[in-house]
């Protein structure tokens, strides 16, 4: 009698109470040696001395001793753990000599707000053809004067330089007649077109300061305390403006809740000065202009070309600064910058 394993085909002589395989762990079959012997084929001989020893005759060798095949199921479980498994390695001559250098993560950004958030996960859709307020309207009327202002005022710059030019020249060599007529028409036609763009951008810029403050004190539900001819005298009279137009964008800046006070106040003081600056360079340059009209000189002429020129040109570049700072300042709510990402706390 004999213990077979089935799994690993390996055999023992039988022991009473050995159910399980030493080495797999599989169920052991009891089998009679004698049917063993009969089913397994006749083996062979063990060599003697006599047959390892070189044959006698030359020519003829002996024949090379196999082992004899094993026959029978084979299993793929080695270890009778459960938790030992095989695992595939790669051949030495795959492994690289220089593993790459890991490369340090970099630090990540910490998300955070420099205001405090007032949305929710879901927005409420704004519709594209709300309709906008008057002062909205006007705002954007104002803004396109402006601009159309500082472009006349430029040219009627260049108009005035290109005269003074052709004095200089006209001092020591005579000059054509034509030269002369062009540059006579083009100082009275860009001075006739800087006069009627300044003319349509102070009612623009009247009717919207009218706008403005009106939407201001309603936002507050109160009345505008100032008549309607105050306004227009404050807002569109030369010179009178200077002081009254400060005094009505401050009250109406004052009025408004959703308007940084201290960052109002700086940016129209700013704008006050720069006002008042322009005025002073434009009444220079217009008593020069008529001095020397007046004294008919050639050098007084020239002078006051060139204290228009200044005057035009800074008044250019008032008006295109002027158009972008009263639309920051009046046109939407002064709030911090909002970040176009938005940071959702992850499950």
């Amino acid at each position: 009698m004999i213990d077979l394993c089935p799994r690993c085909r390996i055999q023992a002589p039988h022991r009473p109470g050995r159910e399980r395989c030493p080495r797999c762990g599989g169920p052991l079959r009891v089998l009679d040696s004698d049917l063993l012997g009969a089913a397994r084929p006749a083996a062979r001989p063990s060599p003697t001395p006599e047959s390892t020893a070189e044959p006698t005759r030359p020519g003829l060798a002996a024949p090379a001793s196999r082992p004899a095949p094993v026959s029978g199921p084979r299993s793929g479980r080695l270890y009778r753990s459960r938790h030992v498994r095989w695992v595939a390695r790669r051949p030495p001559e795959a492994i690289p000599l220089r593993r790459r250098p890991e490369l340090a993560a970099p630090p990540r950004y910490i998300p955070r707000y420099v205001y405090i958030p007032q949305w929710g996960l879901r927005d409420a859709p704004v519709a594209p053809d709300a309709a906008t307020s008057r002062a909205a309207v006007l705002s954007a009327a104002l803004t396109r004067a402006l601009h159309v202002l500082a472009a006349a005022l430029g040219l009627a710059a260049i108009a005035h330089l290109l005269r003074y030019g052709l004095l200089i020249v006209n001092r020591s060599t005579p000059v054509p007649a034509w030269t002369d007529l062009v540059t006579s028409t083009l100082v009275i036609f860009g001075g006739l077109l800087a006069l009627g763009c300044f003319v349509y951008t102070t009612v623009v810029f009247a009717r919207w300061v009218m706008a403005m403050r009106t939407e201001a004190y309603r936002g507050a539900d109160r009345r505008d305390p100032r008549a309607r001819w105050q306004i227009l005298l404050l807002a569109a009279v030369p010179l009178v403006n200077v002081v009254g137009v400060a005094v009505l964008l401050h009250e109406a800046a004052n009025v408004r809740a959703d308007l940084d006070r201290d960052r109002t106040r700086r940016r129209l003081t700013r704008m006050w000065v720069a006002w008042t600056i322009v005025n002073v360079l434009a009444v220079a340059a217009i008593v020069t202009r008529v001095v020397a009209t007046l004294s008919g000189s050639i050098q007084t002429g020239a002078n006051g070309l060139v204290a228009v020129t200044v005057s035009a040109a800074c008044s250019a570049v008032f008006a295109r600064w002027l158009a972008g700072r009263l639309e920051a300042t009046f046109a939407t709510a002064q709030h911090d910058p909002v970040p176009s990402r938005r940071w959702v706390v992850a499950a």
